[in-house]
């Protein structure tokens, strides 16, 4: 488990594809973060993925769908 605190945080970043195939970074929640991903575009590295990357939670605001600092460009973005 990496950043956050005894209730909650951030599983280390991992690379993978988004459904239509393009390489991304993705950091799961864990905890009072459940639910709660965060999200690059490319392969990057973890520092680099720290300090850019969108937000993903559940809920039905537009705050709670996605930052849009557009780190992340894909579907659903």
């Amino acid at each position: 488990m990496s950043s956050g605190n005894h209730n909650g945080g951030f599983e280390p970043p991992i690379w993978g594809t988004d459904a239509e195939g393009n390489d991304v970074t993705v950091s799961f929640g864990w905890g009072s973060r459940e639910g709660h991903t965060l999200m690059s575009d490319g392969h990057v590295s973890d520092s680099e993925f720290w300090n850019h990357h969108d937000h993903y939670r559940p809920g039905g605001s537009p705050s709670n769908n996605g930052t849009q600092r557009g780190a992340y460009t894909g579907q659903g973005s």
